[in-house]
């Protein structure tokens, strides 16, 4: 990430929104790594404030790319955040995906047919990963996502997906897909072949929320820049 203006989408004196590069994180992790909120910070230090305030409102995990919502002032990061707790922010993601039953996937697509998947998530701390298990699980959160096959390449056996979240949870489309036998082109932590790198093949490329000052209607859409969807966004141009 060579100059963070070359992934703003959109600044004002309250927000800002980027498209995250995949690889990069939300913000520090305290290591040395790249993060959008340090390079956000020195941007602002650049254009004369002394003093800036950066605090991301949603999150994506370090390979996933996309949309992040940033707020520049603690007001905004309140209302913000209020409106993600309150379910009132509209996340869409596309994604790529291993398929291990292809002709149910065409039989998806052709029906255009929006499947929801409803779990409850364990996460792993230790290992930094999460698992379908029982809703009487201690610890269990509810997960609810719902997805539809945008395109199939039935001799890569692969998916394009549009799957939109209702619930927030930690690896959340990752591990759901994975769990009906369509884990994520790249992931190899959740069953993809292949090894595990900075790219996966999911993008958060719609978000839709309110201003915090202006209340506002905002609607913003980007388009997936990683290896794994060249093959569909090449072909739907």
């Amino acid at each position: 990430m060579k100059d963070i203006r070359e992934h703003i989408i959109y600044e004002d004196s309250d927000i800002c929104v980027c498209h995250k590069p995949s690889g990069v994180l939300t913000q520090s992790d305290r290591g040395f790594s790249q993060d959008m909120v340090s390079a956000l910070l020195t941007y602002e230090k650049k254009k004369g404030n002394k003093a800036p305030f950066i605090a991301p409102v949603n999150r994506l995990d370090r390979p996933v790319e996309g949309l992040v919502l940033y707020a520049k002032n603690s007001h905004a990061a309140a209302a913000l955040t209020k409106q993600i707790t309150k379910g009132e922010v509209d996340k869409c993601y596309y994604a790529v995906v291993n398929v291990s039953d292809m002709e149910a996937v065409e039989r998806a697509m052709h029906d255009k047919k929006k499947i929801t998947l409803e779990n409850y998530l364990l996460k792993d701390a230790r290992t930094n990963m999460s698992r379908v298990v029982t809703e009487d699980t201690e610890g269990a959160k509810k997960a609810v996502l719902e997805y539809e096959v945008l395109d199939v390449n039935a001799d890569e056996k692969t998916a394009f997906l549009k799957v939109k979240l209702h619930t927030g949870r930690h690896h959340q489309i990752r591990v759901q897909l994975a769990d009906v036998g369509m884990p994520l082109i790249g992931d190899a932590k959740y069953g993809a072949a292949g090894k595990n790198g900075d790219n996966l093949a999911l993008c958060s490329y719609r978000l839709v929320f309110s201003h915090p000052v202006t209340k506002k209607k905002l609607f913003f859409e980007t388009e997936p820049k990683g290896k794994g969807f060249e093959p569909f966004i090449n072909k739907n141009k």
